[in-house]
């Protein structure tokens, strides 16, 4: 759901001089807003910086359309009845699935999530609302974030999984991408991910480490991520950075590539098995790699494949309900293709 929460916060407005950024209520994507988002097609060398006032370049990386959001008005949408406080929706996949907010003068806040599947529709509605991001926010604003979601599995046992986040804006300046150059503010996450049996820990609290960049403009912010990081000081990692366009609000699958073709996979959404198909116009080498909603790396395979019709299995028994996003490589050209499991 990290994943959710940053495209919202890339999305924000950002006002005044660059010493000065702020960003408020006022400062949001309106209804009919189209975001795109673009990620480099493997880790990259980069630099955050250590904080104050900086100068970001990330326009020399190699990039692939990773996916599209719409912003709408939630009233009328399918599951408005169970967020009437959502002020604000994102939807994708064809307007199959819906995240809610609300607008606050003093942050936005993250309501919940749904998706519209072959049987039943699947809920994700936290035990409360999740702080997004602090308004006003400036150089020097904290604030932490509190995701957690409890699942009865039977009268008397439940399991709660808590996914939080402790956000410091630490840094100002222009960042550049391939497609524009703003002032902007940098925003360090430090996470971290427990599971409750019954109130009580099941295994170690995991950690993680990201940074978020707020621009001036509608759409336009970036993110550096590498989830195996052991502290804020990593300069190997994912980036990606987002942009408002015109293209169809379907998924994004990648440029179109030439020598092989990334199908839905099926059944979609899915539990807990998935069938990833593609079609090989000659014998390659295939990558496939599975990625949460947080961009952790959840699985991986390696297979040499001839020309022709393939599907590549996927096992979601370990993976907990939500979006993934399954990345293919074949030689070097890259497609990527959304997957929702429902438990």
């Amino acid at each position: 759901m990290k994943a959710l929460l940053g495209i919202v916060l890339s999305a924000l407005l950002v006002s005044g001089a660059i010493a000065q950024i702020t960003v408020n209520q006022n400062h949001m994507p309106s209804a009919g807003t189209t975001v795109v988002s673009f990620e480099t097609d493997a880790d990259v060398s980069f630099s955050p910086g250590s904080g104050g006032n900086q100068t970001w370049n990330i326009s020399g990386f190699n990039y692939i359309p990773w996916d599209v959001q719409m912003y709408i008005s939630p009233v009328g949408t399918p599951y408005y009845d169970l967020f009437p406080n959502a002020t604000l929706c994102q939807t994708y996949d064809n307007g199959l699935e819906f995240s809610y907010y609300r607008v606050a003068s003093d942050g936005l806040y993250f309501l919940g999530f749904a998706v519209t599947t072959d049987s039943v529709p699947y809920v994700q509605d936290p035990d409360q609302d999740v702080l997004v991001v602090r308004f006003p926010c400036t150089n020097g604003t904290t604030w932490t974030g509190v995701l957690r979601m409890t699942v009865e599995l039977m009268p008397g046992f439940t399991t709660t999984n808590v996914d939080s986040a402790i956000y410091t804006v630490d840094g100002w300046g222009t960042l550049t991408t391939p497609a524009w150059s703003e002032a902007a503010l940098r925003v360090t996450r430090h996470g971290y991910f427990t599971v409750y049996f019954n109130g009580t820990p099941i295994g170690d609290t995991t950690e993680d480490w990201q940074y978020q960049w707020l621009t001036q403009a509608t759409g336009r912010g970036a993110s550096f991520s590498n989830y195996d990081a052991t502290g804020p000081n990593y300069t190997t990692g994912v980036v990606s950075y987002t942009n408002t366009g015109t293209v169809d609000a379907g998924p994004v699958r990648g440029p179109v590539a030439e020598s092989f073709k990334l199908s839905q996979n099926y059944p979609n959404p899915f539990n807990p098995t998935t069938n990833l198909p593609i079609q090989l116009d000659k014998q390659t080498s295939i990558q496939l790699t599975v990625y949460n909603e947080t961009g952790q790396v959840v699985y991986e395979y390696s297979v040499e494949l001839g020309a022709g019709q393939h599907e590549l299995p996927i096992d979601g028994s370990a993976w907990s309900s939500g979006s993934y996003f399954a990345k293919v490589m074949a030689g070097n050209e890259v497609q990527t293709a959304r997957m929702v499991l429902v438990k």
